[in-house]
């Protein structure tokens, strides 16, 4: 996958909206994260990883995204990945937080196959997304619209709590979000977050499950 649209994501988190919605969104992300959790980051975390506090946070960078720099936070907890065969072993991490990926993505039931291997039962997954019908209809290569991606994780085993449309001057939670309300509410809210947790799959064995909670 391509990522010839990074400059303009670039240029998005360095301008004052861009810079306004990171730290409004890195500030509910530090309120769902704790010290003790193992997490990890896919997609665009630059504009996000010195707002975060955790000694156990990783940063996975899919292999086509043209990053301009390696981090220099936490250098040595980043590594290249192939978002459809993440390089994890099953039921590693606690959260799993994937950040302007899906927009952009060819694969996302894959990669979504991929998080749900490498996410604990009952584990977290938090999306947050660039709202294509706004502003962001300028930058290249948006595939997936918000009620897509919202498609695409009902349809792979998670259960969505908490939808939170983001503005430069909201942060509002969506209730009892479906897709038809998401494509009514586009027209207002520049980003959205979806907050999400792992279900068990039908197929996981008991031997999965035992094996996954550490029980004899």
């Amino acid at each position: 996958m391509k990522y010839s649209n990074v400059t303009s994501l670039e240029d998005f988190y360095a301008s004052q909206l861009g810079g306004c919605l990171a730290k409004k969104i890195s500030q509910y992300l530090s309120n769902r994260i704790s010290c003790g959790e193992s997490t990890l980051i896919l997609g665009c975390g630059d504009p996000y990883l010195n707002k975060l506090e955790s000694e156990n946070l990783f940063y996975a960078i899919p292999a086509g995204y043209k990053t301009s720099r390696w981090p220099s936070i936490r250098p040595f907890q980043t590594v290249v990945v192939d978002e459809k065969n993440l390089p994890f072993l099953s039921y590693c991490f606690d959260k799993i937080i994937v950040i302007n990926f899906f927009e952009f993505s060819k694969h996302s039931r894959q990669t979504l196959n991929e998080i749900s291997r490498c996410l604990k039962i009952n584990g977290d997954l938090i999306i947050i997304a660039l709202n294509k019908s706004m502003l962001f209809r300028k930058i290249k290569h948006i595939r997936n619209s918000i009620t897509e991606i919202f498609s695409c994780l009902n349809s792979k085993n998670f259960a969505l709590r908490h939808v939170f449309e983001v503005g430069e001057k909201s942060f509002h939670e969506i209730e009892e979000p479906s897709p038809l309300l998401l494509k009514t509410a586009q027209i207002f809210y520049d980003m959205v977050v979806l907050d999400a947790s792992r279900e068990v799959f039908a197929e996981e064995t008991v031997f999965d499950l035992q094996g996954a909670l550490s029980l004899p």
